[in-house]
């Protein structure tokens, strides 16, 4: 129980005090104590200005003065009230001539407003008894408080030594604070919670709203966060954080910000759970390789069949039934220390995965997550299909809100996100990769604020892309004869010719420009063409065929490489 204005007018020495102005403020916190004796100013060119406070007064400061150092400063105590507020200051006590004090109205009205308690103290105790009487007592509040401290601590070790369950650190933290108290996990899992908390970590409807509740918070570290649930239960949030990553978060049942909750006993159990989180997250760390290394080799197209792919995957929750979309993530910054940082590791790019992840898990939406390389890749999966732009509009939108989502959170994430085509099949969800990384590498040179792109067919290339390796191969081969896959020179020239030719509209005149030949030489090597392919240029359906063959020359030859 903290020491306050109201409770030092219980004390003899303030038997005669009586509050002349800011009653409301009674229940202000007491931590120290000042004398002045003089109001200090601040001298600019030649002149008084306001009072210079600033390096001396200090926030829940008990400040003790004269009658007479008022009346000497009455034009400016004012401003100095206002200064007293805004540093947080305790409040004012006046040693007075007598109980009839003369202070401005002006003062007392200003105290009032602003909840700063002025009390008069009519009296012939000196200032310093005064000071050393309260300073006393707010010393042996301390003793009590740092004794209480240590007793805390000794409870929560004993119970960390002991390997205890997180029930068992929530009964004790209920013991101590009297509420009863449920603990998550990381990700947002509840996985402890004391006798009196047992209705609401059993009642899924509760664990789904609560979900919402903490992603949707974004409670601040070393701080009860309070909000309300529909049904009207009262709560806390205090968060866990350890080595600058959240681990968790410590909820206080039936509190709100009218009751005051000592956080004191939050901090050392908050401690004890992070120390276990960082030891659950040792003996985890071989079963997050093996996770990185399945989905890696998968989106790098390295497993070799869809019977691998579900035997290895399943347990990380793919199915061979249904529809799925990739979406490549890159984070831009974040805050760290409430500064933004550009310099992401792989244990920040984890921390982001989880935040994504359990804000997906609060909104209902089913997903896998990984990280790759810089980036974090989620999988999305629908039982049923979904028309195709049906379905990107809703994806966008999601994204679109988890982005608003991270940027309102306490780290202040910025990403830019790339979104794949629909994937029917688990064998085609490297493809799908590689279009959500084109459409994120799109979304960074468009802007370097977040943003999100779906990657589109929009051109010929793309179309032709989507169809069978084999295909494409069989049907370059049957079109270009002896120029497919050239190996000589004079091949290769007739080749680079004839896709210059096609690129430039038929012209021969420009052909020759760009290739620095003469226009004889072109006509020569396209009559060549024509001759050893048995097409003609002037025939349309000719033509076509050898644009859509030298287009798949491009991406055969782009994935040789």
């Amino acid at each position: 129980m903290s020491l306050t204005i109201q409770r030092i007018l219980k004390l003899p020495l303030f038997a005669d005090a009586f509050v002349i102005g800011g009653t409301e403020g009674l229940g202000r916190s007491i931590d120290s104590v000042n004398v002045m004796v003089k109001l200090p100013q601040a001298r600019t060119a030649g002149h008084l200005d306001a009072p210079d406070i600033a390096t001396w007064l200090r926030r829940h400061q008990l400040l003790f003065t004269t009658e007479h150092v008022i009346q000497e400063n009455s034009d400016i105590f004012l401003q100095f009230l206002q200064q007293m507020h805004l540093s947080q200051s305790s409040g004012l006590v006046i040693k007075a001539n007598d109980r009839d004090a003369q202070l401005p109205q002006q003062l007392l009205d200003q105290s009032d407003s602003l909840g700063m308690p002025i009390i008069a103290l009519p009296n012939d105790t000196s200032l310093g008894e005064m000071m050393s009487q309260v300073l006393s007592i707010i010393l042996n509040e301390k003793q009590v408080e740092l004794e209480r401290t240590f007793e805390i601590h000794r409870k929560f070790s004993r119970l960390f030594l002991n390997g205890a369950s997180m029930s068992d650190i929530a009964q004790t933290l209920t013991g101590v604070i009297h509420h009863p108290i449920l603990i998550q996990n990381g990700k947002r899992q509840i996985v402890g919670w004391s006798a009196t908390a047992r209705q609401w970590a059993v009642s899924s409807a509760f664990q789904s709203e609560l979900l919402q509740l903490i992603v949707h918070q974004g409670a601040s570290e070393n701080k009860l966060t309070y909000c309300t649930t529909e049904r009207g239960e009262r709560m806390g949030f205090y968060p866990i954080h350890a080595s600058g990553m959240f681990k968790g978060c410590i909820i206080v049942m039936n509190t709100d910000a009218s009751i005051r909750t000592p956080l004191m006993p939050l901090e050392q159990a908050a401690q004890i759970i992070a120390y276990e989180s960082i030891k659950q997250d040792a003996l985890q760390e071989g079963s997050n390789r093996l996770r990185e290394e399945f989905f890696g080799e998968l989106l790098d197209n390295e497993i070799a069949t869809m019977d691998e792919i579900l035997k290895r995957g399943e347990k990380y929750g793919l199915s061979a039934h249904g529809y799925h979309w990739v979406v490549a993530c890159k984070p831009l910054s974040h805050a760290y220390d409430g500064h933004n940082t550009f310099q992401l590791g792989q244990t920040e790019l984890e921390h982001l995965m989880r935040e994504v992840q359990a804000y997906l898990d609060a909104v209902g939406i089913r997903a896998i997550s990984t990280t790759k390389g810089e980036h974090v890749v989620l999988i999305f999966s629908t039982a049923e299909e979904t028309p195709g732009s049906q379905q990107e509009s809703e994806w966008l939108q999601l994204i679109q809100e988890l982005q608003e989502h991270l940027d309102r959170g306490k780290d202040k994430w910025a990403i830019s996100c790339g979104l794949s085509n629909q994937a029917d099949q688990l064998d085609r969800l490297p493809r799908a990769y590689q279009e959500a990384t084109l459409a994120l590498k799109h979304a960074l040179e468009i802007s370097q604020h977040p943003l999100v792109i779906s990657y589109r067919v929009q051109q010929v290339p793309d179309l032709i892309r989507l169809l069978p390796y084999h295909k494409l191969s069989e049907f370059y081969a049957s079109i270009l004869k002896s120029l497919a896959y050239a190996k000589s020179e004079e091949s290769q020239e007739l080749l680079a010719t004839l896709d210059t030719y096609l690129e430039h509209n038929g012209n021969v005149k420009e052909t020759a420009s760009a290739m620095f030949l003469h226009r004889n030489t072109v006509f020569y090597r396209l009559n060549k063409c024509e001759s050893l392919l048995g097409l003609s240029f002037k025939d349309p359906i000719d033509l076509l065929k050898l644009r859509i063959a030298l287009m798949i020359h491009h991406i055969l030859m782009a994935n040789s490489k």
